[in-house]
């Protein structure tokens, strides 16, 4: 958060907690990768250690009931890791928030206090922490995921409140639930 004067608050993208939540979800899927082979590894031990005395269609439903789990498992973290990569390539550059006395400036968009309908945190998709979305008498909603700012909620709440003289703040309910 660097302001560009005294009369605005101007908030930068911040990639940083973006990219520890891609090096995490690598981290995860890998270690899911290495759990299926350890699962193939042992169930191909038992096949040839307990030979036929377990070669039952019940013996092949566990397995196969184990491996599914574990590529399921495998499948879930995958996606993760490429939806964080993908949040990451799709980051914007530059100001993400700018709150003056004339506006709300959000990922490019200014809107002037008039126009603006609500200022709220909404929870955003799967695999996705909450947004701020500015809302607008005309036009769509524009949004901001929290993760790719390092200002709190609750300043963004504040500043918005003092610079709109009251009229407006940053709806939080969404991140009490």
């Amino acid at each position: 958060m660097s302001p560009r004067s005294i009369e605005e608050l101007a908030v930068p993208y911040d990639p940083g907690p973006v990219e520890q939540k891609v090096r995490r979800r690598r981290q995860r899927f890998r270690s899911r990768l290495v759990s299926l082979g350890v699962t193939v590894l042992v169930l191909l031990a038992l096949s040839i250690f307990l030979g036929r005395r377990f070669n039952g269609a019940a013996v092949f439903g566990i397995y196969g009931l184990m491996l599914a789990v574990s590529v399921a498992w495998l499948v879930v973290s995958y996606l993760g890791y490429r939806m964080a990569k993908n949040e990451l390539a799709a980051m914007g550059s530059g100001t993400a928030v700018v709150i003056d006395r004339s506006g709300v400036e959000l990922a490019g968009v200014r809107v002037p206090w008039q126009q603006v309908s609500g200022l709220a945190a909404v929870k955003g998709r799967l695999f996705a922490g909450p947004l701020l979305q500015l809302s607008r008498h005309s036009g769509e909603p524009v949004s901001v995921p929290f993760d790719h700012i390092d200002v709190p909620p609750a300043t963004l709440d504040s500043v918005a409140r003092a610079y709109s003289g009251g009229r407006h703040g940053v709806d939080l309910s969404a991140l009490d639930s």
